[in-house]
């Protein structure tokens, strides 16, 4: 059973045409992330058009499996390893008589998205997503073109991109500019005159020995000795690096850790996938993204980044312990469509960069790519959400006023921590 909600238009007479969001992760429910009238949907789209929310088949209340990658009550399980084969070998086993994970793809679930379109009775419908999200929403408008009026994606993925393969090469270009910018602004350049020479000499004492250092647990008031390996370090700072409000940060932690404080390294930066996983995540990546990953992608891919190999080798081996599951040869394949497309790029986007979207535009004949001036892996700006919001409006992505986005810009720079 699906988890569906449906949040409906404001007006008496509202469109034909809904808009279904995509959630992204992959593992993220889009009908459990529902936060009321806080969202963007409510205040600009719902005014004309109801708006659907479903958990994808893995996700949210949707039948979501998480594998448990150690103690959540202990401290060091946010800085073990990613994947530790161990516990992919015993989520694997645990769920073999709970459910078929191989039955968490992509293409099913919006079999299954289209079968929620029908039930509600709407014969077309508009899609939103961004991220994952945006990857299901692509699927969708290939497998059911004729049910679709107009594709709204920001921070596009495809199965072609090869996720994670690209994290090392978009981590580090999003660095590259930090770096430059940083320089380029007075109190951060004044104040971390090093930054560069002080993550460089970071990256090799890790190359060497893993950091070591305490942190006190919030939850139970006790100091706990963490450890921390390269992997773990560089995979924090990429997702620090995933858009300027907590990039503004990194300079200034970097600095603290480059004088030995690493728990306020730690204490700013997220986990990610260390300290659990859904089966579903693994299942769409397994079978979609990482399953055309060669060593000469490896190679060319993470040569000369701060990442290098590790993101995508740990998550290829965590690949080879979870059951196989198929998808259509044409999932790897351009979704073609004559329907108007919205894609929406972040300049600073360390997860997915522009060239994917771009690639994406090319066999969308409707298409219209914008890319976003000081923006990295979030889209939820009131400038970006008004474009989106004027292309459903209009159905046309040709006439759009993306003037605001050349007004945006990265936030200052954190000097010192509250």
């Amino acid at each position: 059973m699906l988890n569906v909600v449906v949040v409906p238009a404001l007006t008496a007479t509202p469109r034909a045409e809904p808009v279904f969001v995509f959630a992204g992760g992959p593992g993220i429910g889009a009908a459990s992330s529902v936060r009321g009238d806080s969202e963007w949907f409510t205040a600009q789209v719902r005014r004309e058009r109801d708006i659907v929310f479903v958990d994808q088949r893995g996700t949210g209340a949707s039948n979501r499996h998480a594998c448990a990658f150690g103690d959540a009550a202990a401290l060091q399980t946010g800085f073990n390893d990613l994947f530790p084969i161990e516990r992919i070998r015993a989520c694997r086993e645990a769920l073999a008589s709970v459910v078929d994970v191989r039955l968490y793809t992509t293409p099913i679930a919006m079999d299954d998205l289209d079968e929620v379109r029908a039930a509600l009775g709407y014969s077309k419908i508009n899609l939103y997503g961004a991220s994952y999200g945006s990857q299901a929403a692509l699927q969708y408008l290939r497998q059911y073109p004729t049910r679709v009026r107009s594709v709204a994606v920001a921070g596009v993925a495809t199965p072609a991109a090869k996720q994670p393969l690209h994290f090392a090469s978009a981590a580090q270009e999003a660095l590259d500019r930090l770096i430059h910018a940083c320089a380029a602004d007075a109190p951060c350049r004044q104040a971390f005159p090093d930054f560069k020479c002080e993550l460089d000499a970071l990256l090799t004492s890790l190359d060497h020995t893993p950091a070591t250092f305490e942190l006190s647990n919030p939850t139970t008031g006790l100091t706990q000795s963490i450890r921390m390996s390269r992997g773990v370090f560089v995979e924090r700072l990429r997702l620090m690096l995933y858009e300027p409000n907590s990039a503004s940060r990194v300079p200034l932690l970097i600095h603290r850790a480059a004088h030995g404080d690493w728990a306020s390294f730690a204490r700013f930066t997220p986990t990610g996938v260390a300290a659990g996983v859904s089966a579903m995540y693994l299942t769409v990546t397994c079978a979609e993204t990482a399953a055309h990953i060669t060593e000469e992608d490896i190679l060319r891919e993470t040569r000369n980044t701060f990442m290098g190999e590790y993101r995508t080798r740990t998550h290829l081996r965590a690949c080879a312990e979870w059951p196989k599951a198929q998808v259509p040869p044409s999932h790897f394949e351009p979704v073609r469509a004559d329907v108007p497309v919205l894609l929406l790029s972040g300049e600073l986007d360390g997860a997915t960069p522009s060239q994917i979207a771009a690639e994406a535009a090319r066999s969308l004949a409707k298409s219209r790519h914008v890319i976003v001036p000081n923006t990295g892996h979030a889209y939820w700006h009131p400038c970006l959400t008004g474009i989106v919001a004027e292309f459903f409006a209009k159905g046309s992505a040709r006439d759009l006023d993306v003037a605001c986005v050349q007004t945006l810009r990265r936030p200052p720079f954190v000097i010192e921590l509250p």
